[in-house]
């Protein structure tokens, strides 16, 4: 993301500004937006505390898969590993504090550019999620827009978890979301969410410079909002098993298995690139403690497994459910039918949160097998997406 200037305009967590002109932007929401919208706030500078262990093994690991992968044509190999040579160079290098300071303030620099909104954009870039909403309405400030998008984004998942009424639009505009008048703010919807899971959630804010939501909990950011929902899909499917083992391919920054260990599936292997694994292994080191958390090639009893993708062609650990969100239609298709026959060999289902816009579906790489079963809906809190549950 380019750094823009922080802006917390009010000491309110919930301030409020007047409803924009939407334009094309309405495009992007579920539903119509709330008459009121809050403002977005940055998260403060915070204390990392003594982090230098972990900076230390984020480093060891990442050596340890760099050696060892092998990386394809794809975007993700080539432009991204451009992007990110200083990233690279840190992190390879025998300097902890260099190493430390990339970690610490992605902001400042591309590591998480490509995955997660807390990145500097690279020359002559913009945030996509920014980039796409001044694409649709030229004529509001962007961030008044975006907080619309991550509130509908959190209604959303409200809905879907049955915590909030879905709004009925087929009545007069004034009884459209006439049940849920009463939360509005990021927090009265948030109450809603606790108490349908049975449980008071907490958003970490590790890094400066987070946008997001205001709440009491924390700022609630983009991916946030999404993870809530994936995470609670994994913990349906799983239904209460305390030995039920999930391997997500492609995890991004790894908010989806922070929300899954708070929901109670523990048992959680991320299997990514080797940036992105040290990207990984620090955030949820800070958020979940360094002692719950396994980088590739260390031994102990951390349950939340991170691993280098050259590691699968060896792997025979079987899982209960592979998770793949918003990266299978990305890769090359070579990349993307590999991962597909490793989830073949090693689960009996998948849970696909995806698009359908580039070439590769991943409808495409199950429609050919015949004693495939798999169930295909839209996905609740991102329009575009498709929601599968493919089983075998």
């Amino acid at each position: 993301m380019k750094v823009l200037r922080r802006w917390t305009r009010q000491a309110s967590l919930n301030p409020i500004v007047s409803k924009p002109e939407l334009g094309s932007f309405a495009w992007l929401l579920h539903s119509a937006p709330p008459e009121l919208s809050p403002q977005l706030v940055r998260s403060p500078s915070t204390d990392h505390g003594n982090d230098l262990p972990l900076v230390n093994r984020v480093m060891a690991a990442y050596k340890r898969s760099f050696e060892q992968y092998r990386p394809t044509g794809s975007f993700w190999d080539v432009s991204l590993a451009d992007l990110k040579r200083e990233i690279h160079d840190g992190l390879i290098g025998t300097d902890q504090a260099i190493a430390a300071k990339l970690l610490r303030n992605p902001g400042e620099n591309t590591l998480f550019w490509g995955f997660d909104a807390i990145a500097k954009a690279p020359p002559g870039a913009i945030e996509p999620h920014e980039y796409v909403i001044k694409s649709l309405n030229r004529t509001e400030d962007w961030r008044t827009l975006y907080a619309l998008w991550l509130m509908n984004g959190l209604r959303s998942v409200a809905e879907s978890l049955g915590a909030r009424r879905v709004p009925y639009v087929e009545t007069v505009p004034d009884q459209v979301g006439m049940h849920d008048v009463s939360a509005q703010t990021t927090d009265q919807i948030l109450d809603q969410i606790d108490g349908a899971i049975g449980l008071k959630l907490h958003f970490p804010n590790p890094f400066p410079n987070e946008l997001g939501l205001p709440s009491s909990r924390g700022i609630v950011g983009f991916r946030s909002i999404h993870a809530i929902y994936q995470a609670w899909r994994i913990a349906q499917i799983a239904k209460g098993r305390h030995d039920f083992k999930v391997m997500e391919i492609g995890a991004g920054l790894g908010r989806t298995a922070y929300f899954a260990n708070i929901f109670g599936v523990k048992n959680y292997t991320i299997v990514d690139i080797p940036l992105t694994n040290a990207a990984q292994g620090y955030f949820l080191g800070r958020v979940l403690g360094p002692d719950a958390v396994r980088l590739n090639g260390e031994a102990g009893s951390g349950q939340l497994n991170i691993m280098s993708a050259s590691d699968l062609e060896t792997n025979t650990e079987r899982f209960d459910l592979i998770v793949n969100i918003d990266s299978w239609t990305e890769m090359s298709r070579g990349t993307a039918e590999f991962y597909w026959q490793f989830a073949r060999r090693s689960t009996d289902a998948v849970l696909s949160i995806n698009h359908e816009h580039n070439e590769l579906t991943v409808r495409d790489l199950y429609s050919g097998d015949t004693n495939v079963t798999a169930t295909r809906y839209p996905y609740w809190t991102r329009r575009g997406y498709v929601e599968e549950f493919i089983t075998w």
